[in-house]
């Protein structure tokens, strides 16, 4: 049997100034997770005022970023520094708490996720890995590329190795192209489409910025563009979260208790400086 679409999520659009557009799938009412995701941000910056994100904290998840267009640099209190461009990911585990800023390098297009820590590896050291576009392993069939970054997905392995069962590829199609994927059946999954449509059978198509959730239970799922224009989505889903989620900002835990030590270790420092953050 193959997956088919049971509902779909609009986007809401959080900002719209002129400069930057930006679309959140996840969390919205009714539903705070999809798998070990939480949250799915899906922006277009256009740079003109060439403003980066300041200094941030995050702890309790891991930050997982894909840019279709453009670059950014990449800056953290672990003393890393980077630099992403078109087609490359990053994985920023961030545990008991780091702070981290990006610059972004003219327009950029891309999407940054977080897949929530299990209880047990909510504290650990945070850590960071990019992957260019060359290593990130594909999947090309007639009109179609799939680029694998997590999971498994039709027998082949993405590189981020996440801490929980994770599946993530991100792909395009042609107008009119379709292709079938066998993916694990145990996984909860959904579509979340960047450009253009993707099909429905009879019923309408799905617009970017949707989050399409998929039934449960099958090992294959096939996706397919309509034949107006290219389709760019990523497949995203995995193992249920474990654990409680909350939310405290850029921090999300499964206990008050540690949503307030994470609170208290980013104000007196305890997740490292970055350009005098903590203020």
């Amino acid at each position: 049997m193959t997956r088919t679409i049971t509902s779909v999520l609009p986007g809401q659009r959080v900002i719209d100034d002129g400069d930057m557009l930006l679309w959140r799938a996840l969390p919205t009412s009714g539903r705070d997770h999809l798998g070990p995701f939480v949250f799915i941000d899906h922006y277009r910056h256009q740079s003109r005022r060439g403003i980066g994100d300041r200094p941030h904290p995050h702890a309790g998840i891991e930050v997982l970023s894909y840019l279709l267009e453009g670059s950014v640099e990449h800056r953290d209190s672990m003393g890393r520094t980077d630099r992403l461009g078109p087609g490359d990911a990053q994985h920023i585990r961030a545990g008991r708490g780091t702070i981290h800023a990006e610059q972004p390098q003219g327009g950029r297009h891309g999407l940054q996720l977080w897949t929530a820590l299990p209880p047990a590896q909510k504290l650990v050291e945070p850590a960071y890995a990019s992957f260019r576009a060359a290593a990130i392993p594909e999947i090309a069939r007639d009109g179609a590329q799939v680029r694998v970054l997590a999971g498994r997905v039709d027998g082949v392995e993405g590189p981020m190795k996440l801490a929980s069962p994770t599946t993530w590829a991100v792909l395009r199609l042609a107008p009119g192209a379709s292709i079938t994927l066998t993916v694990d059946a145990t996984a909860e999954l959904g579509l979340y489409v960047l450009d253009g449509f993707l099909e429905r059978g009879a019923q309408p198509p799905v617009g970017s910025g949707s989050l399409a959730l998929l039934t449960s239970g099958d090992a294959s799922v096939r996706i397919a563009a309509t034949a107006q224009q290219p389709l760019d989505v990523a497949l995203l889903g995995g193992a249920p979260v474990e654990g409680p989620i909350l939310f405290s900002g850029p921090f999300v835990m499964d206990t008050p208790e540690r949503l307030a030590q994470a609170r208290r270790d980013y104000a007196s420092g305890k997740m490292g400086t970055l350009d005098g953050v903590p203020f």
